[in-house]
């Protein structure tokens, strides 16, 4: 069974485990919500290129308008429980 921690590139840095750590929370959240909020609550002052980052790494998936936990790593989620 595949673990989350092993579907987790080791060299992510402090920022973008935080911003992984957000959509670990919110599956799935509106591009602008998720923006604000990763700077009001995250205080991450620009989190589109990290976003962005994760999005090449296959981490999160950019839907309509809005971004989503990969596919991948909602398997791994539902795959513990």
């Amino acid at each position: 069974m595949e673990q989350i921690r092993d579907l987790v590139p080791s060299d992510l840095t402090k920022t973008e485990l935080e911003v992984l750590e957000y959509f670990l929370r919110n599956i799935s959240v509106g591009e602008i919500i998720a923006i604000k909020e990763l700077r009001l609550i995250y205080k991450i002052d620009d989190p589109v290129p990290i976003i962005e980052k994760l999005i090449q790494r296959g981490l999160i998936e950019r839907g309509e308008g809005c971004f989503n936990l990969s596919r991948k790593l909602l398997e791994a989620i539902k795959k513990r429980r």
